[in-house]
């Protein structure tokens, strides 16, 4: 949660010559034990001097910057308006202080961004989200970039509860963000689609059959078979909470059925009931992949853009199971699981994985520009890059509550 703030005005002494030269003149009017001058403070001359403003920074407490006390003020405001007029000249002289090149804009700089889009998102997008999408987002808009990972169901009842407050929310399906409407939001843009895979560990002492699946030799359905050898190591993630636990249920129930399995197939794979929380196989979806990686698993559930992001060893599915062919959306709502969210019983069934985004709460600034990079051009390319399929985004809800920058992406 970000609590709000004053943001701190600071000049950096050294930043360029004449900041230099101010900088003695600063010094002059603070004093030791000074405290910061904020920006409400900066006005009159100080507040339209070029150099000063070129010079400040409103991003973090930067060791060195000179502090300026408050009841100096109007000490401050007359030393610099004199150096102001007198570095005008050396200003106006320099590239840097032309009022057309882009660090005299505040409008156009990524510097000008102020606040943090905190975001809170499915547990499968934290590779893409820390490594790629967050870095580039901040160094594109000057914002930063703060992330929480999470089961989609977890983080959606954690916002619903007033345990976490993040200003953008995305999750492996709508439906995880439409019992957070319309309180948090009115609205989501779906933007990508993914499918799920049996990830497999290489040192597994089943790995020959792993790859004999993988490579096409030995037939898909011969692979429930030996899911369900005693002794196997099979990791997945609570269906109760997230959507990928009830993704791997799904596939193995529309596997069932496709390959005209006996009935007793997904249970004796998972256990029953199916739906327990407490079952041995279940992992925190946050360490399910690494615990794979570690050898402490045979297989596991993942997505295919999980398994490419962190280069996993894996057998894809085919579409009639995976949930990730819309075509199919009829045939993958034959499968269901009842769940359990807070003592309360609830019905899911089968559809396309997608991925869903929207802003929590009253929108800010970081939140809007997030998700507008996120559906611009160069988000979703690093969405393909991460082994997403790409969707038109299509908005959900009405286009009224959606911010303007938003629905800039959206084509409205």
């Amino acid at each position: 949660m970000l609590a709000g703030r004053q943001e701190t005005r600071w000049l950096a002494p050294g930043k360029c010559a004449a900041g230099s030269r101010l900088a003695y003149v600063l010094a002059l009017a603070g004093g030791q034990g000074a405290r910061p001058l904020t920006a409400r403070q900066v006005r009159g001359p100080a507040a339209s001097c070029p150099v000063f403003l070129r010079c400040a920074s409103c991003t973090g407490y930067l060791q060195g910057m000179i502090a300026i006390t408050k009841k100096n003020g109007a000490r401050f405001v007359a030393l610099l308006s004199i150096t102001c007029i007198g570095l005008a000249a050396c200003g106006s002289s320099s590239p840097a202080a032309s009022s057309s090149s882009p660090a005299a804009s505040s409008s156009s700089s990524p510097a000008a961004a102020s606040g943090t889009a905190n975001v809170a998102y499915a547990s499968s997008i934290e590779f893409l989200n820390e490594k790629s999408v967050g870095p580039a987002f901040a160094k594109a808009t000057g914002f930063k970039y703060s992330g929480r990972a999470g089961a989609s169901g977890a983080l959606s009842s954690d916002i619903a509860s007033g345990e976490i407050t993040p200003n953008v929310f995305e999750s492996v399906g709508g439906d995880n963000i439409t019992p957070l409407e319309p309180k948090f939001t009115k609205w989501y843009v779906q933007y990508a689609s993914t499918q799920i895979v049996l990830a497999y560990n290489p040192k597994s002492k089943y790995a020959s059959q792993f790859n004999a699946f993988a490579s096409g030799k030995k037939p898909i359905k011969d692979l429930f078979s030996l899911l369900q050898t005693p002794g196997f190591k099979l990791g997945r993630t609570d269906p109760n909470i997230d959507p990928q636990g009830r993704s791997f249920i799904y596939m193995l129930e529309l596997a069932q059925m496709h390959f005209h399995l006996p009935s007793d197939t997904v249970t004796k794979i998972i256990g029953s009931p199916i739906a327990s929380p407490t079952s041995s196989q279940i992992y925190d979806e946050a360490i399910l992949e690494s615990t794979l990686q570690s050898g402490q698993l045979d297989a596991s559930s993942a997505y295919l853009s999980q398994a490419i992001q962190l280069h996993l060893h894996y057998i894809k599915l085919p579409s009639a199971i995976n949930l990730g062919d819309f075509a199919l959306a009829n045939q993958y709502a034959k499968a269901h699981i009842t769940i359990t969210v807070g003592g309360v019983k609830m019905p899911k069934t089968g559809s396309p994985l997608t991925i869903d985004i929207t802003t929590i709460g009253t929108p800010t600034p970081a939140g809007i520009a997030f998700v507008k990079y996120v559906l611009s051009p160069a988000g979703l390319a690093l969405h393909k890059q991460g082994g997403y399929t790409l969707l038109k985004p299509t908005l959900f809800g009405p286009s009224s509550a959606v911010p303007a920058a938003v629905n800039s992406e959206l084509g409205g």
